[in-house]
């Protein structure tokens, strides 16, 4: 039987059946849009709003309120915003700010008397993370905010008789190398994926897997009935039916891929830039080619329940230990790393480096060799089978 006859046929079949496409489309978009929507609110939810009161209204405090500015420096979602004490009082009651810093009226004499600097922080409650959180970056900010009031005093008291204009500029400097992260206390942040980001992604490539699986089953058909009724008089029609199937699921499941990830791309706003496509591209083709390769070795060596097996194993596998609905980081050390190393983990880790953080991680030497020993397989299941 030609192999251009059969694709005729596989695809006579899909436009008959196209209502199993819409079904399939349906659902995977489904999938996708409830983990954008949950990932949205995820990042609503993850986002600071903070309140700073000024009660001291000194020289000193203006220059502090300036050298933070928006707050940008504090944190990827921090934004801060100054309020009087009753505005920003109400607004922590109705939960739309997380907290707010008080400098306390006096603060600047204080310091100068003393060396304390008074500042009072206000949050909804004392247990919640965003609590936890507001303390600790008003620690951070404290202690800055110390050093660099502390090189002021210094200044004040070793400098000979300095002018009102050369402490409001050596004030002015010390506070925004301070308290701006670019200067003198410039730190690397510890990037982690966020929760709702990390399963759009893997939810993505979830949807690859059932689009893949799905067409793959489908497109059989009645195959195993045709088979003994009509096709037993052509050689090698079952593995010509199965290879043609596999191409036809490959192809159309590498054209979801390419649509999902760029939707995916911009729902997510990712860091992700063009000039990895070329790694982006060799992940997806890699990842769907893998899967269509097991399908059809699987087909082809075994029947029946064991067939069925095989393909419940495979997709435990893919979905249970290649970090689509479990953190491969759990599966670290165990059986000496081969569940990490495996394949299918290989391209969770990449894609969710390369769409999370725009960041190409290194090749493992199983990313290759696992394509080679499947392609070499494949080639001897079906010189066998055509000797049989």
């Amino acid at each position: 039987m030609k192999i251009l006859k059969l694709f005729h046929i596989y695809h006579s079949f899909l436009l008959k059946k196209w209502y199993l496409f819409l079904y399939l489309f349906l659902m995977i978009m489904a999938l996708i849009t409830t983990l954008t929507i949950l990932q949205q609110l995820n990042q609503d939810q993850s986002s600071f709003k903070i309140g700073i009161v000024d009660k001291d209204h000194s020289k000193e405090t203006q220059l502090i309120l300036g050298s933070v500015g928006k707050g940008s420096h504090l944190g990827k979602n921090v934004s801060l915003k100054k309020h009087d004490e009753h505005q920003a009082h109400q607004l922590l009651q109705q939960q739309k700010l997380q907290g707010y810093f008080v400098f306390d009226k006096g603060m600047t004499k204080a310091f100068y008397k003393s060396g304390s600097l008074p500042i009072s922080v206000y949050t909804y409650d004392k247990q919640s993370t965003k609590s936890v959180v507001i303390n600790q970056l008003t620690h951070s900010v404290y202690d800055r905010l110390m050093l660099s009031m502390g090189g002021i005093l210094s200044f004040t008291h070793l400098a000979d008789k300095p002018s009102d204009n050369e402490t409001l500029m050596t004030m002015t400097d010390m506070l925004f190398t301070g308290l701006n992260r670019t200067g003198a206390f410039d730190y690397e942040p510890i990037n982690i994926y966020d929760t709702g980001s990390y399963y759009v992604v893997t939810g993505y490539l979830l949807s690859i897997y059932i689009l893949c699986l799905s067409l793959y089953t489908v497109l059989k058909m009645n195959q195993e009935s045709a088979l003994k009724e009509r096709l037993q008089m052509f050689h090698f029609s079952y593995e010509k039916l199965t290879l043609v199937r596999g191409f036809i699921a490959w192809f159309y499941t590498l054209l979801w891929s390419a649509i999902g990830f760029i939707w995916i791309r911009h729902a997510l706003d990712s860091p992700f830039r063009n000039y990895n496509w070329p790694t982006v591209t060799s992940e997806l083709l890699y990842f769907v080619t893998m899967m269509i390769l097991c399908l059809i070795i699987i087909d082809l060596l075994a029947k029946s329940w064991l067939n069925l097996i095989l393909k419940v194993g495979l997709s435990i596998i893919i979905i249970g230990f290649s970090g689509i609905t479990v953190p491969t980081i759990f599966f670290q050390h165990i059986f000496n790393n081969m569940i990490v190393s495996q394949p299918f983990s290989l391209v969770t880790n990449q894609m969710l480096e390369i769409t999370l953080n725009n960041y190409i991680l290194d090749t493992h030497p199983a990313f290759y060799s696992s394509l080679v020993v499947l392609i070499v397989m494949l080639i001897l299941v079906l010189v066998w089978r055509y000797r049989r």
